[in-house]
């Protein structure tokens, strides 16, 4: 029962960059469930351990969506995303029980939400393009709703971490936000996912083909 919700999504299939493990018509294989928990798990070290030194309000999501993006080309599964975002939160929680790194109340929002808001914006997507735009859809919507998460903390003083004033942090984080999960979306979606999909692919190379066969020698009959 639990395999039948893990279907091979058939848009990321075709469009897909990388070898997938994924095979259609098949279930969801141990080996797949724990690429996608590995994806998650490497979104939450990347997010408490690397600092990209920015200095823009919302660039964590950009270290929380890349690895996801490409457990989605290993795996390309419906629901991946709510079994990444899953071994992100044990990661983070694991982690920062242990005090090996603190994560804010917005970068933590992340890694719970990108997997499942790929999983939601990629629902319908049957070829590259739509892709590309649910990658950037999913991006924006999982760091506004860090945006709100961390305006919340500040508000009631329990973002110990933010030292700016809320007036001036929130001028500049509502574009910064926007900006750095649409780039955040569109680079997972060109490391994985080709434009156009196999069957576009396939029909431009037949017609190139076709063109070559049919061009004959200028001293044969037609």
């Amino acid at each position: 029962m639990i395999n039948n919700w893990f279907g091979v999504h058939d848009g990321l299939l075709a469009a897909v960059r990388i070898q997938t493990v994924a095979r259609a018509r098949e279930r969801i294989s141990a080996s797949e469930l724990l690429i996608l928990f590995l994806c998650g798990g490497a979104s939450a070290c990347g997010t408490g351990f690397i600092r990209l030194g920015l200095r823009i309000p919302g660039n964590a999501i950009l270290l929380a969506v890349l690895p996801m993006a490409l457990g989605l080309g290993f795996a390309p599964r419906r629901f991946a995303g709510f079994v990444m975002s899953a071994g992100a939160f044990g990661t983070a929680t694991a982690l920062a029980l242990a005090g090996l790194c603190h994560f804010g109340s917005g970068s933590f929002i992340s890694l719970c939400l990108a997997g499942p808001m790929m999983d939601l914006a990629l629902a319908g997507a049957r070829s590259g393009w739509r892709l590309y735009l649910g990658m950037v859809a999913a991006g924006i919507s999982t760091n506004l709703i860090a945006l709100t998460s961390r305006s919340v903390s500040k508000l009631l003083g329990l973002d110990l971490a933010g030292m700016r004033p809320f007036g001036t942090w929130w001028l500049q984080a509502a574009s910064t936000y926007t900006l750095c999960g649409a780039i955040a979306g569109l680079i997972g979606a060109l490391c994985c996912f080709h434009l156009r999909d196999r069957r576009q692919r396939g029909q431009e190379h037949r017609q190139t083909a076709g063109l070559g066969d049919s061009t004959t020698n200028p001293g044969e009959r037609p």
